[in-house]
């Protein structure tokens, strides 16, 4: 039936991420408490699943991604590098039925050791309101910036609660690890969003686009380019006859090319997710 298809057409991206992200983001080792422990020397363990750090908690990842929440620690061992570790740590400081508040510290451990190689802290990264975060989860995509550079990607999936007007956006950053250092390259890309709006029965129109990139080295650049490749659909939902149908449309690509100056890429702000 159609009234129960187009909310999941919208939103199947989210479901799909969220599985993604509890099954490849559970690399934290066998004691991710350690991790914390090492990244927060004044913390505490709260609860078997909880660790109390600098005003706020966080939540330890589970053995099973049934239990996977979006405020849950994730980690990755970077494919380009394997001796180095991803690690997002949402550190939640309040909470209620209206959303919380909450910042996402990055760090980069040496898969060995847990040392800390890198850090970042992104203030309010894991706040979040009406429109929810979904999943936090790392894109380790062979993004080569040049033959000795490359970098990897955070992901953070939202999605809105309202069935009438469904909503949900992914927004990727691109972060470049050099000489000890995190640098920001890519800022809130918006890689895919879907919306719309319905009677809950049949009636309705609903969006989705999705964003794919692809690096372009470019003759007498020391950086590669990002092309943005962009695909968009729209569907029509009316009642005929006493039968739901739909009609789909579907938009040209649309591809940007960013290019790398001033230490970044800089983004349209078509493009750019706004806060």
């Amino acid at each position: 039936m159609l009234n129960r298809f187009v909310p999941l057409f919208l939103l199947a991206m989210l479901g799909a991420s969220a599985s993604q992200a509890a099954a490849q983001d559970h690399q934290c080792g066998v004691n991710p408490a350690r991790i914390l422990q090492i990244a927060y020397p004044e913390g505490t363990k709260g609860t078997d699943q909880t660790f109390l750090a600098e005003g706020g908690s966080i939540r330890l990842p589970s053995a099973t991604s049934a239990d996977y929440t979006s405020d849950m620690m994730v980690c990755r061992i970077w494919p380009a590098h394997p001796h180095n570790r991803l690690v997002a740590v949402p550190i939640i400081y309040a909470q209620s039925p209206d959303g919380r508040d909450g910042d996402i510290d990055l760090l980069v451990l040496d898969s060995r050791t847990d040392a800390i190689v890198a850090r970042n802290r992104f203030a309010d990264l894991a706040s979040d309101d009406a429109i929810r975060i979904h999943s936090v989860a790392f894109d380790t995509a062979y993004y080569a910036l040049a033959p000795d550079r490359v970098a990897f990607g955070l992901r953070v999936i939202e999605a809105g609660s309202s069935q009438a007007n469904p909503f949900g956006l992914t927004t990727l950053w691109l972060f470049e690890l050099e000489g000890g250092k995190l640098t920001t390259i890519v800022d809130r890309l918006i890689v895919a969003a879907s919306g719309g709006e319905w009677d809950t029965d049949c009636v309705g129109t609903f969006h989705a686009t999705t964003r794919t990139l692809a690096m372009a080295p470019r003759t007498g650049a020391a950086i590669a380019d990002i092309v943005v490749s962009s695909r968009s659909e729209t569907s029509t939902a009316h009642q005929r006859d006493g039968t739901c149908t739909q009609t789909v449309t579907h938009t040209a690509p649309d591809p940007v090319r960013l290019v790398f100056e001033g230490g970044n890429y800089s983004l349209p702000d078509r493009l750019t997710r706004q806060w």
